[in-house]
């Protein structure tokens, strides 16, 4: 009988752990959204100074400001600030809840016009849905047109090859902050 208890046990070992798992990534994944969230709604009020008198600057705009990429662990110019940015869609770099459901984030990276230099857009879960929705339409619809982001800039290192460099992403935080019209989303605050 307690062998049988322990084989048992042996074949449910795996599914008890890929349910552990799952259930850590939806933990974590709600963490993540709640603290980004709450601190970029915050931060709303303060924008970068290309950006104060409403219009959208480029992505070579913004790592110009920025001064991009920057020093490990060093602060940006722009960190922590609201930015209006123009780019275009890589529409190969999308990942949204929907097509990967195992993901505890949702981003999606817009390039410059060259395509040589990207920001990723990270999604908050309030509103994600429309957002997404927003980028399949355009993608069958024009999926060559700009795109308007509005968000708060966040940095992070990124340790590459032996080095490391401060990058920029950019924390989205409601589905009016994007939008194909040519004035960009919505100006008011949250």
């Amino acid at each position: 009988m307690a062998h049988n208890i322990k084989k048992t046990l042996q074949r449910c070992r795996p599914i008890v752990t890929r349910f552990g798992r799952k259930i850590l990534l939806a933990v974590i994944s709600i963490f993540l959204v709640n603290f980004f969230s709450k601190d970029a709604l915050s931060l709303m009020d303060s924008i970068i100074t290309p950006c104060k008198s409403g219009s959208y600057i480029t992505i070579d705009s913004l790592y110009a400001y920025c001064g991009l990429p920057g020093v490990c662990g060093k602060k940006l110019d722009g960190e922590g600030q609201t930015a209006l940015i123009q780019g275009y869609i890589d529409y190969n770099n999308v990942f949204d809840n929907t097509a990967y459901p195992m993901l505890p984030y949702q981003k999606f990276l817009i390039a410059n016009a060259t395509h040589g230099k990207t920001l990723e857009i990270w999604v908050a879960s309030v509103g994600s849905d429309a957002v997404f929705k927003k980028i399949a339409e355009n993608k069958v619809r024009n999926p060559d047109a700009p795109v308007y982001v509005k968000g708060v800039l966040a940095g992070f290192d990124m340790p590459v090859m032996g080095a490391c460099h401060r990058g920029l992403k950019l924390n989205l935080t409601a589905a009016d902050s994007l939008s194909y019209d040519v004035d960009g989303p919505s100006q008011t605050k949250p």
